[in-house]
């Protein structure tokens, strides 16, 4: 089943066809749908550039981190710091994917067109596999589908977020496409490949999925392209571990370490709670329930094809990467966690609708018609809600930490100690110390110890002398070390970001009267809804 190139292909025959064909091009839902999603995602980018001064911002810190380790990365080493190995990156292949773009000097624009045309790609693929699953002519429907699966794929915020979530997004429905096809007797592509490869590689949560459908692949006769994939995937990641292991650093990266509940899983005890805990979670957030609503549905169409052997297969894989999430995945941060997974059970629901409806006499599928289109308008809406706020959160970002990392690249041009790694990181010549961990093993290494503090934090800065440190109190409940000054506390009106002060201090290594000029010089250059307080010694 061909996702992508045939509706190219079909572009390509417009020229010299006759004007019905071409105005049947022009009107058919992908084409229509593509179209749609440039205008909204072109407005929205922007309203970002012009809430932020003119300039391209990302709505998550974090993209930053990817470019900071990028840039490491054709330097040699791997990490924030030169001659400093750390595993920030929450991907196996996003760091060195930029760093193609960095050594094309494209800077943010990289991430941003990679990231563009993979949410473009998507809702093309969601769009042909609609246009192929028997739902075409369902009249009022398609007007509804249209719109929805923009929204379902966040083909409008998550690009803006500068992470690898969208290439996995066009990783996860591809691959389904392919199994669909499969199933029908359509031979999966190399496109289809590169997909179902990518999965684990761009995100490890991938790896569920990456699972169910090499095994689908197999059950529906195609055992050497499963094979094939499963080999790639698994050389793959063994080369990742042993880079990682040669560099003294852990398998799974400090983002995945230190956030969620994997923190937790120190023993068999802690971690079965940790499990249960995570299931509880999803069982009772709104993400969670939205997806488990996707998923009985999909459940639901599985039940009813079940003598259709290889329509279950591919169902079945569905359900089993949504019960993996359901079990082990996350939630939130600008819904960029889970949106594969909702993506995946709209692209499995789409095409289980089209596989059901000729079992269906004409008032159950007018029943079901108005249920799908309430579940796929259900599961959008918080995507909705992050187009919209997505500007805001650019602009958060610009007024905190993209001035804060032109106050230390451009004001005080020293060592820095940080909580909230990435613009800070990108770029800076400068040492950089992390103190949350992210970006330094000794930091990360001492919170999964329990050993961590303000003695610990006192010795980092000396180590590396770090003589200011900008941080979120709230962040740090065991305080800071004594000999830390309070210099000044920079106030944003934030929307989005966890906190909207960051305490600058002193250390005893930071001279007195360079921090004062510099914090005074750079409290005049400021955004008129950013102020900074000068705390007088």
């Amino acid at each position: 089943m061909t996702v992508i190139v045939g509706d190219f292909d079909r572009l390509k025959e417009v020229r010299g066809s006759s004007p019905e064909r071409v105005g049947a091009v022009w009107r058919s839902p992908s084409t229509i749908a593509v179209l749609l999603w440039l205008s909204l995602f072109a407005a929205a980018i922007i309203v970002s550039v012009v809430l932020c001064d003119f300039r391209l911002v990302f709505t998550l810190d974090d993209a930053y981190i990817h470019l900071a380790v990028a840039d490491q990365i054709l330097s040699g080493g791997y990490g924030i710091n030169a001659g400093e190995y750390s595993s920030p990156s929450s991907s196996v292949v996003w760091p060195y994917i930029l760093a193609l773009t960095e050594a094309m000097h494209l800077g943010v624009f990289g991430p941003l067109l990679i990231n563009a045309v993979a949410a473009c790609a998507t809702v093309f693929a969601l769009l042909r596999l609609f246009e192929t699953s028997r739902l075409l002519d369902a009249g009022p429907l398609t007007c509804v589908i249209v719109p929805l699966l923009i929204f379902n794929t966040s083909a409008v915020a998550l690009p803006m977020t500068g992470m690898e979530h969208s290439v996995h997004v066009w990783a996860s429905v591809v691959t389904f496409a392919g199994l669909a096809g499969a199933a029908r007797k359509s031979t999966p592509t190399s496109l289809h490949f590169l997909a179902l490869v990518l999965l684990p590689l761009i995100r490890f949560e991938g790896a569920a999925f990456a699972c169910a459908a090499t095994a689908g692949f197999a059950m529906l006769g195609y055992r050497r392209f499963a094979a094939g994939a499963a080999f790639v995937i698994i050389i793959s990641l063994l080369g990742y571990c042993a880079l990682m292991s040669s560099r003294g650093l852990p398998l799974l990266p400090s983002s995945v370490l230190l956030k969620g509940y994997l923190a937790n899983l120190d023993e068999t005890a802690a971690s079965f709670r940790a499990i249960v805990n995570n299931v509880l979670r999803s069982l009772t957030s709104v993400y969670g329930l939205r997806l488990t609503m996707l998923g009985l549905a999909v459940a639901i169409c599985a039940n009813w094809l079940r003598a259709d052997r290889e329509a279950l297969i591919v169902l079945l894989t569905v359900i089993a990467a949504i019960g993996a999430h359901l079990v082990f995945g996350q939630y939130g941060w600008l819904n960029r966690y889970e949106v594969y997974i909702m993506a995946l059970a709209t692209a499995a629901l789409l095409w289980a609708a089209g596989q059901v409806r000729p079992h269906l006499s004409a008032l159950r599928w007018s029943i079901a018609k108005v249920v799908l289109a309430f579940g796929l308008g259900t599961a959008a809406m918080p995507y909705v809600t992050a187009a919209i706020v997505s500007p805001i959160a650019a602009s958060d970002i610009y007024e905190q930490q993209y001035q804060l990392a032109r106050f230390a690249r451009s004001f005080y041009r020293h060592a820095v100690g940080v909580n909230d790694l990435g613009l800070l990181a990108y770029g800076n010549t400068d040492y950089v110390l992390d103190l949350w961990g992210l970006g330094s093993e000794d930091v990360r290494k001492a919170r999964i110890a329990g050993e961590y503090g303000p003695p610990e934090m006192a010795a980092l800065a000396s180590k590396h002398v770090v003589g200011l440190v900008m941080i979120y109190d709230a962040w740090f409940p065991k305080g800071v070390p004594a000999d830390w000054t309070k210099v000044a506390v920079l106030e944003t009106k934030t929307v989005t970001l966890s906190q909207r002060n960051v305490a600058f201090y002193r250390t005893p290594l930071g001279n007195e009267a360079e921090v004062t000029s510099a914090l005074h010089a750079f409290s005049t250059t400021l955004p008129p809804r950013d102020t900074l307080h000068i705390i007088a010694p």
